[in-house]
């Protein structure tokens, strides 16, 4: 018995633990944006740091037209550089710039993880 209500425990504080990492944005409020001055940069940054990668290369004008971005893995080779078919085991990563009419934010849509971007400008 005593052993069961240490695995709900564990499961309840997990849970808890899991949904505090995204943003305190009320979600509901959030809705796709664009930016308003180019920001590749910083962009880049907070994507690299979801993707768990050092850095990514995104176009200068990434999210300035359209709120979506999606970054496909790199291909896998073989040693002449040509692709090997069936080897691609990674799927896309999906962004959506996001705003709450004040702030600006980037949802990782594979892990639904909203990230808070106060240096960026959206409209």
């Amino acid at each position: 018995m005593h052993r069961a209500k240490l695995l709900g425990l564990l499961a309840l504080a997990s849970t808890s633990a899991l949904s505090g990492c995204n943003s305190t944005a009320d979600e509901e409020a959030l809705r796709p944006a664009t930016l308003s001055e180019p920001s590749h940069q910083q962009v880049a940054a907070v994507v690299a740091q979801v993707v768990g990668s050092q850095s990514v290369n995104l176009n200068t004008n990434v999210f300035m037209e359209k709120s979506s971005l999606v970054i496909e893995p790199p291909k896998i080779a073989d040693a002449n550089g040509n692709p090997i078919m069936g080897k691609q085991l990674e799927m896309p990563h999906r962004f959506m710039l996001l705003t709450d009419g004040k702030q600006c934010f980037i949802r990782h849509l594979n892990s639904e993880q909203v990230i808070p971007t106060p240096q960026l400008s959206c409209k």
